[in-house]
């Protein structure tokens, strides 16, 4: 679990490398990338799951802070002459520097969410053409039998 977390830590950095690293196929490396697909599929699973889990819980901080600032402030306009609409407390929490860093952890962690979804999607495109190239080498190979 631990290079789960790391990976996911590193994801921005290291996201251009991951996809040279492991992404990339050709002639030259389809049997090594056959033979370590699935485990790499099951690792940015993991790193995918990791992430939704810290996004999930960022915006759940997020959300229970905001109600709790929203509220507070009602309660402060309760006994003035200034009505506490709705709409002037969305406003209001928007100037709290605190939820501010909060909003930007979720920006934050919904991103690296996306950059794991996104090595999860090419994994899955990279399953494909691994198949379809295969099947072109099968039949490469046939054919050459066939002629010799």
């Amino acid at each position: 679990m631990n290079s789960v977390i790391e990976t996911y830590n590193n994801l921005e950095n290291k996201y251009l490398q991951i996809s040279k690293d492991y992404l990339e196929i050709s002639e030259d490396n389809m049997d090594e990338a056959l033979q370590k697909h699935t485990a790499l599929y099951a690792f940015f699973g993991g790193v995918l799951s990791y992430s939704k889990k810290v996004t999930n819980t960022a915006e759940m901080v997020f959300e229970y802070a905001e109600a709790e600032m929203k509220e507070k402030r009602r309660e402060e306009l309760a006994g003035t002459s200034k009505k506490p609409t709705e709409g002037a407390l969305n406003a209001y929490v928007l100037t709290v520097p605190s939820l501010r860093e909060l909003k930007a952890k979720v920006l934050n962690a919904q991103h690296r969410y996306n950059l794991a979804k996104n090595i999860v999607t090419s994994l899955d495109h990279q399953k494909d053409m691994l198949v379809q190239m295969s099947a072109n080498k099968r039949a490469e190979i046939k054919m050459i039998s066939d002629l010799g």
